[in-house]
């Protein structure tokens, strides 16, 4: 769906993007993650020519970049902000139309349109008449996603999406955006430095320092396999809280206990796909001793404590070193 090959960006004498090259297939949402100045989003705007590249290609459905007229190229590329861009003496219902007028959609529509995101994204339907500043910054950037979608474009692009909210709601909003169903069979390329942020959003992540691609895969990849020092450090201060995010109860299965005998009581029931972090707070907060975990495709049950947890966890690291 999109592939970069050996793509540069100068600024005079500056290189803000050095020779880089992958590509994310239809569907999948890539990530790139890095500190600032890094180069991340400069890349990310020369996949919809705001900014153009310098050297190399860029390929959209298979197209050159280069041979699509801008507007045509990001009429079919929806583009979300940090600070979500709204237009603050437009409604919220004028907002999320722009694209889709200027499409000239029929009015009904666009309406329909309308509702549909709003009810996808859990915005009530009267928030339409109201305008952007009447609403909390979570909401704000949901409708700025919105308006992004209003045309149903196979591509998005988020630069920075919740970088302007606070710690508590950018936690919460990230969880419930990867589950959305407006960005189901969407390709997505979004820019963050936030770690967590990007283990939670991304299928794959790339890892960029000083305009290059350091390294790419997915969390755990880049946790217990990080290609040089540069990698490892940067995720060496959050090492413990990501790989108990990243890790799943379902990677750990076969280091789990089986079901042994009457089942005890004060025991807690979890779903495979939750991760280690999920299981811990579970037993943490209801004070059980002990979790029952159903593989659904397996159709077994296992059991775990805090004890088979980490030392399941230790098992896994110890076989991804082998």
């Amino acid at each position: 769906m999109i592939s970069l090959h050996n793509v540069v960006k100068n600024f005079g004498n500056t290189r803000a993007v050095d020779n880089i090259s992958f590509d994310v297939t239809e569907g999948e949402n890539a990530v790139l993650l890095g500190t600032s100045g890094c180069g991340k989003t400069t890349t990310l705007r020369m996949i919809n020519r705001l900014t153009e590249i310098s050297a190399g290609e860029i390929h959209v459905g298979g197209k050159n970049i280069k041979e699509i007229p801008p507007e045509e190229l990001r009429r079919n590329i929806g583009y979300v902000l940090q600070h979500n861009g709204l237009f603050p003496h437009y409604t919220i219902a004028q907002n999320i139309s722009i694209v889709p007028e200027l499409l000239k959609w029929p009015k009904q529509k666009i309406e329909k349109r309308i509702l549909q995101l709003m009810e996808q994204l859990h915005l009530p339907s009267e928030y339409l008449s109201f305008y952007p500043q009447q609403l909390s910054g979570g909401q704000q950037q949901r409708v700025g996603l919105a308006r992004a979608l209003a045309a149903d474009p196979p591509i998005l692009l988020m630069d920075e999406p919740f970088g302007a909210l606070d710690a508590i709601t950018r936690r919460s909003i990230t969880k419930e955006f990867s589950k959305l169903e407006a960005l189901k069979n969407k390709t997505v390329v979004m820019v963050t430095h936030d770690i967590q942020e990007a283990f939670e959003m991304g299928d794959v992540v790339l890892l960029m320092d000083e305009g290059k691609i350091v390294q790419q895969g997915n969390a755990i990849e880049l946790l217990f396999h990080p290609k040089n020092n540069f990698v490892a450090d940067f995720f060496s201060s959050q090492k413990m809280q990501l790989e108990l995010n990243a890790v799943l109860l379902k990677d750990i299965w076969h280091g789990l206990p089986s079901l042994q005998g009457k089942v005890p009581g004060n025991i807690i029931k979890i779903d495979e796909n939750n991760s280690l972090w999920e299981a811990l707070e579970k037993l943490n907060f209801q004070k059980s001793k002990m979790l029952l975990i159903k593989n659904a495709a397996l159709g077994e049950v296992r059991f775990a404590g805090y004890d088979s947890l980490f030392t399941g966890l230790e098992a896994l690291k110890e076989k991804s070193h082998e």
